[in-house]
């Protein structure tokens, strides 16, 4: 039923046919393709070109090195995820009467479909997760408040191509994968797990993190420190486990080594960290982009990990000792608000995570067999879905504020479907230059 209502949503919004997808962030993560496979030139001077068409010069961008050499911002993993979608489309635009210049709609439909596909592969695994665990009841609902609860929805559906879901997808497969690793240890299980925690860096680097997961799920599983890390630290274990990874990030090194001369490259230049001053309380409550403002719901998978840590210990351990860390760095970041976006769309990230606080909410809840209880915990679920189909479609329209939102301007959109009046005197734009040099 999901993957019906993903489908039915994104082709009926139709933003790849007015060219919406290939925007912002998106042009440097998909600028890879192009650059390789039709223009055969990852140095980006194919833009300088007369001949090249218009639609292509004002979707690149690059930034550049110290020495004035281009190097793209993002890194290559979702190009890589990009990539069949690419090819498919790049073998077909000319057949439907498109320019195969990478950058017409039959590219930006690519995009927006890789992005369902990479949904619905989420949603199979992370129930395969869950009912290993939890009731068929619990797991379909989990499913249904994430993927249709929490600002998720928004970027499968509207911002298809941006990292986030696809963050979710990897992060999705690096949880089972260590469930069915952590179950019979094997040198191929053990690189495959390797090699995604690798992609999950290509995708987005902070997502290094999650290496911590297998790492923990094991110590815990096992239960006793020391006779873990002498396993962990075995030939057959960490060999493979490392050339998985290493394999799975080397595409950027080598991008970074011919672009830049280093393996390894700094490329976001004056942007950065402000690690002692983490923006936690606006990250997670102010009206700009508080995540439990705009996704209420997933205070459910806060309150969880206090179940699952008395019933799956070993689920719990890692999920609590990656979020806090995972959320010092994002809320550290310069620009803690992520620029234009619906809610707070860093922590996405972590909902693969989150999901199984999620579920132990729901089992709790269903497991203290009191109807009046389950009635009103479904009526309040729904409302919060509701919620978050209604939000997603004032941020659409541009009734949320990109960035400028405040406690005001919440208050005299909510539940209205326009502007109210004076409606910019509600709305409070961040510095972005102050921000930078952290006032923030």
């Amino acid at each position: 039923m999901m993957s019906i209502l993903l489908v039915f949503t994104v082709l009926n919004i139709g933003h790849w046919k007015r060219g919406g997808v290939i925007v912002s962030d998106i042009q440097s993560y998909y600028s890879y393709l192009p650059a390789i496979f039709i223009y055969d030139d990852l140095s980006f001077q194919y833009k300088y070109e007369e001949d090249t068409p218009d639609v292509v010069k004002n979707n690149l961008w690059y930034l550049e090195t110290a020495d004035g050499e281009p190097v793209q911002k993002m890194s290559s993993g979702l190009a890589l995820l990009y990539s069949p979608f690419f090819f498919v489309a790049h073998a077909t635009a000319g057949s439907f009467g498109y320019d195969p210049n990478g950058y017409s709609p039959p590219y930006q439909l690519a995009l927006t479909l890789s992005s369902v596909f990479y949904a619905i592969l989420s949603m199979f695994v992370m129930r395969a997760i869950l009912l290993r665990f939890f009731s068929d009841t619990t797991s379909a609902t989990t499913i249904a408040i994430l993927y249709a609860g929490t600002n998720l929805f928004y970027y499968i559906m509207n911002e298809s191509a941006m990292s986030h879901n696809y963050s979710v997808f990897i992060i999705t497969l690096i949880i089972y994968s260590t469930l069915k690793w952590s179950d019979s240890i094997n040198i191929k299980r053990t690189f495959l797990v390797g090699l995604l925690c690798g992609l999950a860096v290509l995708v987005r680097p902070i997502n290094g993190l999650v290496v911590l997961f297998p790492i923990l799920y094991f110590m815990v599983k096992s239960g006793g420190v020391k006779q873990s890390f002498d396993l962990l630290l075995e030939p057959k274990v960490l060999f493979p486990a490392f050339l998985g990874g290493f394999l799975g990030i080397l595409p950027q090194l080598i991008y970074w080594k011919a672009a830049t001369g280093d393996w390894i490259y700094y490329s976001y230049n004056e942007e950065g960290f402000f690690l002692s001053d983490p923006q936690f309380l606006k990250g997670l409550f102010s009206f700009r982009k508080g995540w439990l403002i705009y996704t209420p719901l997933m205070i459910l998978g806060l309150i969880g990990l206090i179940p699952l840590y008395k019933k799956h210990k070993a689920l719990a351990v890692p999920t609590i000792v990656i979020l806090p860390i995972y959320m010092y760095v994002i809320f550290s970041w310069w620009c803690w608000w992520y620029g234009g976006s619906f809610g707070m769309r860093a922590m996405i990230d972590m909902y693969p995570f989150l999901a199984l606080g999620l579920a132990a909410t729901i089992h709790w809840v269903l497991n203290q067999r009191k109807t009046v209880l389950t009635v009103n915990f479904y009526a309040l679920i729904v409302i919060g879905i509701g919620l978050n189909q209604w939000q997603t479609y004032q941020y659409r329209k541009g009734i949320i504020h990109w960035d400028g939102m405040t406690k005001e301007a919440y208050k005299a959109i909510f539940w209205h479907a326009n502007y109210p009046p004076n409606y910019d005197s509600y709305i409070d734009r961040p510095d972005y230059d102050a921000a930078k040099r952290g006032d923030r």
